[in-house]
């Protein structure tokens, strides 16, 4: 028995030592971070890669990089679908920039591939990105007239999680993206890696690292780079082939941390923890590097009650967030607009909260259940977002 214990006090003191190095890391990356190279700002390919499409963790940002569990950790960190006991179910509906037409859809499932988990869990989810009609314009005709097009961005994922112990988590994911217009499109692929590590006596300390969007750059083709024109010393009209320039996938580096504050216990026989505790204040911060924006810091709070209701709330940090000004669009309505200096259309605050109603009461510490989710996040030039989501957690 003495054996056994040294054995566990042993594999807990080097999981500890790896805890306390990956802090030391990020610490000294927080630190010594310089901002994102802002110059190159909106270069980058696939943007709609930086827009969270999830409901629930929407509501305070990308604070969620180390505590971010289930489904909707295949965009915060794919580490957390590690945490998915059986199975989980999500859809989420974005009313994008309200006022732009745009609308973003995302549904996913995450399975476990184990009843005790040891194979890991299997992810797969499609985001759909529309952007409304677009008048067709042409050299000839370049006030439109002639037809209407509908932007298309979509990208489809699937993602492994798996848990090397109680404490060290890990995923990864492969998204394939698809662009396009009427006569224009583009493929891509990026990969996601993420880790989340838990610590303390009521796994109350989380961190988590990600690296996203890292892939090959993506270039347009199709019939919209052609180009018809007469040759030296002929009259005919011949068509030509303009490739385009290509452009890379917005990498960034996430790095997270979170704890938990724990208040009260559902009985006196279970242990106190995040799902198993009257009351919840989580306090999350992260730190995103971007290749093609400007870096910022996210802090965030989310309040649980029972793990039945939820609120949440988050600000973006970033240069030039805090420089506003109040103008007025040309149909009288008011907005607030960063300075130029701000790389991003996120204002800061964001808000959400979640309903999770319960299915069934066999386990009365971890039932299955309905979360309906809801979040809002404030913008520069449009009238913020909405976010609605339903997820079925068995």
């Amino acid at each position: 028995m003495k054996v056994r214990n040294r054995k566990k006090f042993g594999e807990m003191k080097n999981t500890y030592r790896k805890i306390y190095l990956v802090g030391v890391i990020a610490l000294a990356t927080l630190l010594t971070a310089e901002a994102g190279n802002k110059d190159r700002s909106g270069q980058a390919a696939a943007s709609e890669l930086l827009i969270n499409p999830w409901g629930a963790s929407a509501g305070w940002g990308y604070a969620g990089v180390a505590s971010t569990k289930g489904i909707e950790a295949t965009f915060s960190n794919v580490a957390g679908i590690a945490f998915v006991r059986k199975t989980q179910i999500g859809y989420s509906n974005t009313i994008f920039n309200v006022g732009s037409d745009v609308m973003i859809n995302s549904l996913g499932i995450v399975q476990s591939l184990s009843k005790d988990g040891s194979k890991g869990n299997l992810g797969l989810t499609a985001t759909i990105v529309s952007g409304g009609k677009v008048d067709i314009t042409t050299v000839d005709y370049p006030e439109g007239g002639i037809g209407t097009y509908s932007p298309t961005f979509m990208n489809i994922g699937v993602s492994y999680g798996y848990s090397f112990s109680d404490f060290i988590h890990a995923g990864v994911t492969g998204k394939i993206i698809y662009e396009s217009i009427h006569d224009v499109s583009a493929t891509g692929f990026v990969l996601d890696i993420g880790v989340q590590w838990v610590a303390g006596r009521n796994e109350q300390f989380q961190l988590g690292v990600a690296l996203k969007n890292l892939g090959l750059s993506m270039r347009y083709k199709g019939d919209g780079m052609v180009v018809r024109s007469p040759l030296t010393g002929n009259s005919y009209p011949t068509a030509l082939q303009v490739p385009s320039e290509s452009s890379e996938m917005p990498a960034l580096l996430a790095i997270g941390l979170a704890y938990d504050f724990l208040f009260g216990k559902i009985d006196k026989e279970g242990s106190t923890t995040r799902d198993n505790t009257e009351h919840r204040l989580t306090l999350a911060g992260s730190f995103i590097a971007n290749a093609y924006s400007s870096d910022q810091f996210i802090v965030g709070l989310e309040y649980s009650l029972l793990d039945y209701f939820q609120l949440r709330a988050g600000y973006t940090f970033e240069k030039g967030v805090f420089d506003l000004k109040r103008v007025t669009a040309n149909d009288g309505t008011k907005h607030w607009l960063t300075a130029p200096s701000s790389t991003s259309n996120w204002l800061g605050p964001s808000v959400g909260t979640s309903l999770l109603v319960p299915l069934n009461k066999k386990d009365k510490h971890n039932p299955s259940r309905l979360a309906i989710d809801y979040s809002y996040r404030f913008t520069n030039n449009w009238r913020g977002c909405h976010s609605i989501g339903l997820r079925v957690i068995l």
